[in-house]
């Protein structure tokens, strides 16, 4: 080879190997570039290419945007009064939850529109739900004390055609702040309601009226005087006999006036049916100081005629009531007229013997006494 040709030779050496190293210097600073830069880039170009019209694209869905909900779900969502009326009906067989449930819904009575909650109580027909909305009224009237609060409940009672929702009504009178029997009175329109109810064909609602009287009269110790004469009068106009026993048994007429006191003498004496005489011969035994004389009278002069027995053993308690540590005489002279109760009366006496100082404690002696004969028969 000469030495020209060796020359040529070595400079296209130099050229590729030149060119080798600009390529792998090329490729090893495009591999460097950051994807920031890359976006310059690929924007630059896109830029420098003059007159190219371009369509936007639609912009991809946010990531936290929310499919619609299927139809059904976006439904009203229903006022508070529902939704605790339908737990309540819900929770027939938990007494404690439907407790917490009507403290619910007295939390919302005070925000609760009257007419809102009224066309609760008229429609509905489950007697246990009606209960918790018919009180939930009446508690209006401790808030505001308007009377159309207890119009509405006499009328609806009255208009009522099932007698499991009519005693509904009357007893939710029981929610009342006052006695009812009082508050009733008080106005024309509402003053004969308990008159018509005691007389009604139905025993549940006339088990509702002695039930809210012996509720009224024992939130005083049974001494309210206008409950006491309410009763009263009210078991003279029932017309059956376990009513009328019931409201003389639902309060002590300790506080009624004589004019009361009188009513249930007569029923003593002169009701043909005995469960209505026993009932008045015990309350006769509630009667004030100042008529303790001639209610003594009654009892012991009554005693040798009284056919039944259930009704002397009631005249018996009365008198023991009333006199205490006195009646061990009255007593001792009624043994004889009726052999059928000389043990009672036998029991009595030795009651009177340890002189107690209150009915209380003689009755509680007398209970415990009969306790024991009924574990012990043949020990007595």
């Amino acid at each position: 080879m000469s030495t020209g040709e060796g020359k040529t030779w070595l400079g296209a050496g130099v050229v590729l190997l030149a060119a080798l190293v600009g390529l792998w210097l090329w490729r090893s600073g495009t591999a460097r570039e950051s994807p920031a830069e890359a976006r310059n880039t690929v924007a630059s170009r896109d830029d420098a290419s003059a007159g190219e019209e371009r369509t936007p694209t639609a912009p991809a869905p946010a990531a936290e945007e929310k499919s619609i909900p299927p139809e059904g779900l976006l439904q009203e969502v229903p006022c508070a009064l529902d939704s605790l009326v339908e737990e309540y009906r819900q929770g027939k067989d938990s007494p404690a939850y439907r407790r917490y449930v009507v403290e619910q819904l007295r939390g919302i009575l005070e925000s609760l529109p009257p007419e809102q909650l009224w066309a609760k109580v008229e429609a509905e027909q489950d007697p246990e739900v009606l209960e918790a909305l018919s009180a939930l009224w009446v508690t209006r009237f401790n808030l505001t004390g308007e009377r159309g609060v207890l119009e509405r409940v006499v009328d609806k009672a009255a208009r009522e055609s099932d007698p499991r929702r009519r005693a509904v009504m009357v007893r939710s009178l029981r929610a009342m702040g006052e006695p009812a029997s009082e508050v009733l009175a008080r106005s024309e329109s509402t003053r004969h309601a308990y008159r018509g109810w005691v007389k009604d064909a139905a025993p549940e609602v006339r088990e509702a009226v002695v039930g809210n009287l012996k509720d009224e009269a024992g939130r005083n110790f049974g001494r309210f005087q206008g409950v006491a004469e309410e009763a009263v009068a009210l078991a003279k106009e029932a017309n059956h006999p376990e009513t009328a026993a019931g409201l003389l048994g639902a309060s002590s007429i300790e506080a009624a006036r004589a004019p009361a006191v009188d009513t249930v003498r007569e029923l003593f004496q002169r009701s043909e049916h005995p469960e209505v005489r026993a009932a008045a011969a015990k309350a006769l035994g509630t009667v004030s100081v100042g008529e303790a004389g001639r209610t003594m009278r009654a009892l012991t002069e009554r005693f040798a005629t009284e056919p039944t027995s259930e009704v002397r053993s009631a005249m018996l308690e009365s008198i023991a009531r009333l006199g205490l540590s006195k009646a061990e005489p009255v007593m001792r002279k009624l043994k004889g007229v009726s052999k059928e109760q000389d043990e009672e009366i036998d029991t009595w006496l030795k009651l009177l013997a340890s002189q107690p100082q209150t009915w209380n404690l003689l009755l509680r002696d007398k209970q415990a006494q009969e306790h024991r004969r009924r574990l012990h028969p043949l020990s007595q």
